[in-house]
């Protein structure tokens, strides 16, 4: 196939190989906890409000911090930032390792790391892998990588689903704590790089909500409202349908993930030959619709049929939006990291205005009515231009 060839002749820098293997290893521990995380703090909690405080409060202090801790990028450089982000993430499943002995205080600790995590990962992570890349096959890159974690993706939520059953989430915690800590190795192999953030913090403040970003803003908050939902309580809701049975979950997780691996690789080769914000509508449509189909959903084989459609919208609107993303983000030449920025406090601010918006509904509706909201936030992704 024509495809498969174009794959092969693709180059990827050294230091792209090994920003994104590190980031693998990153994937697979979180993906190995995440995915069953706001499970087990509804359980441990027993209250979905403080489930939604926990999420909230972290991003809103990430929301906070993100243009403080930009400051350090020049003094730290990227190498650096994103060393000190792997050891908190070390912290931060060691907390839940030790949460069961007294989780009030773990919590704390846990919630402490998880906005430091971010403030100290993602500026670096997203301007260096916005300077590797390849301009005119970024689309085949961010296709590769991406099947690559998926592969990885397929493994995580069945290792997850077979250690809850056998054993606790500490185990878990303990084997997500092994995994990242095998990413230091590879990060400390990256060539040191310095990017220096321009703007104060009044300043910054004053470019988030300048009209001039108004489209891209929106649309960014929208797209971290749909991952609110998608992180938070679409886990939980299949939990309770699936009769909370941790492997049943991890087991169509995993089907689900590798039902889409073929397709997203052939997407990425759509990508390179079509304009990609045409595929970001489309797939904010298949978006949608997959979220208002979520709410019917009853049993395993409808949560694993919706889950494939959704797959499909997913493909094209995350391939197709974070490629976009990534060009726009190298387009903006010495205000790389400025952008992103802004881009990191959007997301963040559109999930805890998603997850303030779906606590209060929960007053009145049941947890369906979160993906009714991620659905009419879909639409707004097209505003990203």
């Amino acid at each position: 196939m024509s495809w498969v060839n174009d794959y092969r002749k693709i180059d990827f820098p050294r230091d792209l190989i090994y920003l994104y293997s590190g980031k693998l290893f990153l994937d697979f521990g979180n993906n190995i906890l995440n995915l069953f995380l706001p499970i087990f703090l509804y359980q441990q909690l027993q209250d979905i409000f403080l489930v939604i405080l926990y999420f909230a409060l972290g991003s809103l202090l990430y929301f906070l911090t993100l243009p403080l801790t930009a400051r350090t990028l020049g003094p730290l450089g990227i190498k650096r930032s994103l060393i000190i982000a792997v050891v908190l993430r070390i912290v931060y499943f060691w907390a839940f390792y030790k949460f069961t002995s007294d989780p009030w205080i773990y919590i704390i600790v846990a919630l402490i790391t998880s906005f430091l995590i971010k403030d100290f990962f993602w500026l670096p992570f997203h301007v260096e892998s916005a300077e590797l890349m390849d301009k005119k096959n970024r689309g085949k890159q961010m296709s590769m990588i991406f099947s690559l974690a998926s592969l990885l993706g397929i493994i995580a939520p069945v290792v997850a689903g077979f250690i809850l059953e056998k054993w606790s989430f500490a185990i878990l915690a303990l084997l997500a704590m092994v995994l990242v800590a095998m990413s230091l190795i590879i990060f400390v192999r990256l060539k040191p790089n310095k990017e220096e953030f321009c703007w104060g913090y009044k300043e910054t403040l004053k470019y988030f909500f300048h009209p001039f970003n108004r489209r891209m803003v929106t649309a960014y908050m929208s797209d971290g409202i749909i991952g609110a939902v998608n992180g938070i309580f679409w886990p939980i809701f299949i939990f309770m349908v699936l009769d909370e049975e941790y492997r049943a979950v991890g087991l169509i997780t995993g089907g689900i993930i590798l039902a889409g691996i073929i397709l997203r690789l052939i997407m990425g080769e759509l990508l390179d030959k079509f304009r990609k914000k045409k595929l970001v509508r489309i797939g904010t449509v298949l978006n949608s619709t997959a979220w208002l189909i979520k709410t019917t959903v009853v049993s395993a084989f409808e949560i694993f049929a919706v889950s494939i459609y959704h797959m499909l919208g997913l493909i094209v609107l995350r391939t197709s939006l974070d490629t976009l993303v990534y060009e726009k983000t190298a387009d903006r030449g010495h205000y790389v990291d400025e952008y992103t920025v802004i881009r990191e406090m959007a997301l963040h601010g559109g999930k805890i205005a998603g997850l303030l918006v779906v606590a209060l509904l929960l007053l009145f509706f049941p947890l369906q009515i979160s993906f009714i909201i991620a659905a009419f936030a879909s639409l707004f992704i097209n505003l990203l231009r």
